[in-house]
């Protein structure tokens, strides 16, 4: 795992992103796709919205490392406003340039870092531009120009020696110290009495919003009369991969779901492979990958699996921990130039893991869409994946009748939150009458 250079993260699994199976959960390759005729408000996140923030505040500490103080203090408050469930902001933790994006005051002007003059006093400090999500009430009525504060500390590289426990939560899953105490920040507790400061939180851009639907691509999906999809079941379990191992059972029961629902078992070159030909010629081709074929975001032996998963499928679905931000498993791959859609099943997976991907299909949405969630995950792919793939597969079936809210709605009904989102489709053409774009 790739730790950054901005500052040091711990390469620690984040706990509860790969959800145990339910073992009376619903089939949803048996359950009905139907539509239920509602008016689609086709944004991102049926219960939601995307705007852009900036981040102001102040930063003490060693003068080597004042540059990249805006970036850490940024990590404890993403921590702040998600465990409020007020908003979830963009990590910047990850992105080698990040301390340049942070612009200083010096003697009443504003410089970007790359110039700031020399011998200057480094104290105040902004972020501009960060992507962050809203939801509920948090996300109605906001304008440009609102305001948020959260709490943050000063002195945001000795927080550990500092403050020992006093700030922190009581999660004993991962080990408190100095590179993952932002995860888990916890300032309002009597016994936290190191400086803090309160960081203004601004929403600077609204994206636009519309009123008509937006679908996934269809028709570049099936252009060879084929759906091909992949999910990765990494290990959730600590220790050995076993039978029983929760990854392996929920390996397991997907395939008994496809089973159950038409899908013959197919030769496949990685994993299980499972074939349905639908009613309109299509032919859907389902992968399935277990913890011993790919176990996680750490599993460096296994990478070209990894690689061969993203090379040769459309659909993406991925169900296993996330690393903090730590690992570079989504930046390393050759991705191709074909349109994808990725399900991503990891914790925080909206504040780390859309740009790297972003990145490799060449910093465009136009072959590109990804569903992430903004929190902690606790469902498996069997409860957020195979709903969102039945419910694709009703699409191709049915005239690309399944937009994306229509698909979010059903993850959220099977997942019980609307914690996932989509990114990237506000541009996307296809319709079931036609294309709408020129």
């Amino acid at each position: 795992m790739k730790t950054t250079t901005l500052f040091s993260v711990a390469v620690v699994a984040l706990g509860a992103c790969g959800g145990e199976a339910e073992d009376t959960a619903d089939n949803p390759f048996l359950q009905d796709m139907a539509d239920d005729g509602k008016e689609d408000s086709a944004y991102m996140n049926p219960d939601g919205i995307e705007v852009e923030v900036d981040l102001e505040g102040d930063v003490e500490g060693p003068a080597s490392r004042l540059k990249e103080g805006p970036i850490e203090i940024g990590q404890f408050v993403l921590t702040y406003f998600r465990k409020s469930e007020t908003m979830y902001i963009e990590s910047l933790a990850e992105d080698g340039t990040a301390a340049d994006r942070a612009e200083w005051l010096v003697g009443g002007t504003w410089y970007p870092a790359h110039r700031v003059p020399a011998g200057a006093t480094l104290k105040h400090w902004r972020l501009r531009g960060l992507n962050t999500v809203l939801l509920f009430e948090h996300a109605r009525g906001v304008d440009v120009g609102k305001s948020f504060t959260a709490k943050a500390p000063l002195k945001p590289f000795s927080v550990f020696t500092d403050a020992r426990d006093n700030c922190a939560d009581s999660d004993d899953h991962i080990t408190l110290d100095q590179s993952v105490y932002w995860y888990r920040w916890e300032p309002e507790q009597t016994s936290c009495t190191i400086p803090l400061q309160d960081v203004k939180v601004t929403v600077s851009k609204k994206f636009p919003t519309t009123n008509s639907n937006r679908y996934p691509e269809y028709d570049q999906l099936t252009a060879d009369k084929k759906l091909t999809v992949v999910v990765l079941f990494g290990q959730i379990d600590d220790g050995a991969i076993t039978e029983s191992e929760t990854g392996m059972r929920n390996f397991k029961r997907y395939g008994t779901w496809l089973t159950q629902a038409g899908y013959k078992s197919a030769t496949a070159p990685l994993g299980k492979r499972y074939e349905k030909k639908l009613n309109n010629g299509v032919l859907v081709q389902i992968d399935l990958y277990s913890p011993r074929e790919f176990s996680g975001l750490g599993d460096f032996g296994h990478f070209a699996n990894f690689q061969k998963a993203l090379s040769e499928h459309e659909v993406v679905a991925y169900d296993g921990h996330s690393m903090l931000g730590a690992s570079d498993f989504w930046a390393r791959p050759t991705y191709p130039s074909s349109y994808q859609i990725f399900l991503y099943g990891g914790c925080l997976g909206y504040e780390y893991y859309i740009k790297p991907i972003l990145h490799g299909k060449g910093d465009s949405w136009a072959k590109l869409d990804i569903v992430s969630s903004v929190i902690e995950v606790t469902a498996s792919a069997n409860e957020f994946a195979a709903p969102a793939i039945a419910k694709l597969v009703y699409g191709i079936q049915y005239g690309g009748r399944s937009s994306w809210r229509n698909i979010l709605l059903t993850v959220r009904n099977n997942v019980g939150d609307s914690t996932f989102g989509v990114s990237g489709v506000r541009d996307n053409c296809f319709t079931p009458t036609g294309s709408r774009c020129n």
